[in-house]
């Protein structure tokens, strides 16, 4: 802030260019010792915000040290109304002449400061609890996935070693049988593999999103001024519903990522039956 780093060095008063020792913030003015009783002696400066230099100086003060946001419209007026029908700041003319002829509910913001705070506070537990939501149902996800590879690898092991105890009998014809049935493995794998990879990249986009949307409510909550916050809120609330909108039907995993293979007894084999013997798929 440009005010807090020029009250770190050594700065003259806005005035008569004596040393300062307070900062006016409702003034944005520097005042030496002489000029800040001037200042203060006058009924109308009694409400400005007033800090000594060694205050301004200090990060935890940033907020008050803030300017008055001024409306758009009457530049002159300070936004001191939140119009909780429009979600917005407005000054006492825009209160007048566009809210209060619509009966819209309208209050000072000093008295919803601390309530809007808490609807901040309640976003951003929102936006917690959906990225825990997605960043289980991803982990679950994943796992699945995992657990589909050792399932798919395990299938192919057992194909294989069904396949060796009865090569001596009718190598040629069980080789033929073992690839046919390595191809419905890797089928049925890439049927649920693409079914668990659409749905971990529908719900990673959904928690990006998420993700990038958490940000600005914990900014706000952690340094943000209360015109800061009201002017927020709106876009805040419909960042919330696009993403309960957006937020996908299932988040749990499509399937069970099974791939189980079961042989067949190869006890008494029967040559002509020796190929079906090596077993199937599921």
């Amino acid at each position: 802030m440009a005010i807090q780093q020029k009250a770190k060095t050594s700065t003259a008063c806005s005035r008569c260019q004596d040393p300062a020792i307070n900062h006016c913030a409702s003034c944005e003015i520097f005042m030496c010792k002489k000029c800040s009783e001037s200042h203060d002696s006058w009924t109308a400066n009694k409400s400005h915000k007033v800090l000594s230099v060694q205050e301004v100086s200090n990060p935890e003060r940033e907020v008050e040290m803030r300017s008055k946001l001024y409306c758009m419209k009457h530049k002159d007026k300070v936004l001191e109304i939140y119009c909780e029908t429009c979600k917005e700041l407005c000054c006492m003319l825009c209160l007048l002449l566009n809210h209060q002829k619509q009966n819209h509910s309208c209050v000072a913001v000093c008295e919803v400061a601390q309530r809007q705070r808490e609807t901040l506070q309640s976003s951003c537990a929102t936006f917690d609890e959906k990225l825990s939501e997605g960043k289980k149902a991803l982990s679950n996800i994943s796992e699945v996935m995992d657990s589909l590879e050792k399932n798919a690898k395990t299938a192919k092991d057992q194909i294989k070693e069904q396949k060796e105890n009865i090569l001596k009998i009718v190598a040629e014809k069980l080789q033929e049988r073992a690839e046919k049935l390595n191809e419905e493995v890797d089928t049925v794998y890439g049927e649920l593999h693409s079914e668990l990879s659409k749905q971990h990249d529908e719900i990673k986009g959904y928690l990006d999103k998420v993700q990038a949307s958490v940000s600005l409510p914990n900014n706000l909550l952690k340094r943000g001024s209360i015109e800061e916050i009201l002017s927020s809120q709106k876009l805040i609330d419909e960042k919330v519903e696009k993403l309960s909108n957006q937020q996908p039907e299932n988040l749990a995993a499509v399937n069970d990522g099974s791939i189980q293979y079961v042989p067949d007894d190869i006890g008494n084999i029967i040559v002509d039956e020796i190929v079906d013997k090596l077993g199937h798929v599921e």
